[in-house]
């Protein structure tokens, strides 16, 4: 799958997307959030931050640190940082797949509607496992495919249209989930006719 920030789809839609795209995930994205059990001086690493559309749902006592690969789209999210005077938060650029930060240095990573974008999501759930510290938890909406073989085939057609958009329609969720030393405590569609799905999971001590 191409690298889709890199496509000018994601710099031409960067300044609608909060009043197209962003307007179907925001409200899912605020209220898994507001569920989240925050707590004072914790630190946030979001994923593909974008245009910062989650930023106002994460509460002012937590460090939020956002990133993002497109320049369209986190010029959006600084300018939202510095109108309503978040200093709790960091926005900058970013790459999902090599994460600039050290092992088991986060109390919390979160991602929304990214997963199915990057070329590797492999890579990139490993890398939030990797930096998120141990009894700390990682959290993802996302689209995936459906484990019904007849779906899955009709999804899988689809395929090479939507990658010229930007995200791959054959991603399950147990491709990013297995493997990985963490204890899933949630996993669930937002809606029962969804592909969307909310994944909530604990990274276990080694």
């Amino acid at each position: 799958m191409g690298e889709p920030h890199q496509s000018r789809v994601y710099s031409d839609l960067a300044r609608f997307y909060d009043h197209t795209f962003g307007r179907i995930f925001v409200d899912h994205e605020h209220e898994i959030i507001e569920q989240l059990n925050l707590r004072p001086g914790q630190q946030v690493l979001e994923v593909g931050v974008g245009t910062g559309i989650s930023l106002d749902a994460y509460p002012p006592y937590v460090k939020i640190i956002g990133i993002d690969p497109s320049a369209d789209m986190l010029a959006l999210a600084i300018k939202k940082t510095r109108e309503n005077g978040w200093s709790h938060v960091d926005v900058r650029r970013g790459d999902a797949l090599n994460l600039e930060f050290p092992d088991n240095s986060v109390d919390w990573v979160t991602t929304f509607h990214v997963m199915t974008v990057v070329p590797d999501p492999l890579r990139m759930m490993q890398e939030m496992v990797r930096v998120c510290k141990p009894g700390g938890k990682i959290v993802m909406i996302n689209h995936f495919a459906s484990d019904n073989p007849l779906l899955y085939s009709l999804v899988w057609a689809a395929n090479p249209l939507t990658r010229h958009l930007g995200w791959t329609t054959r991603l399950r969720v147990s491709d990013v989930l297995d493997g990985h030393k963490i204890h899933v405590e949630r996993n669930e569609r937002i809606a029962r006719f969804s592909f969307h799905r909310v994944v909530i999971a604990t990274k276990l001590a080694v």
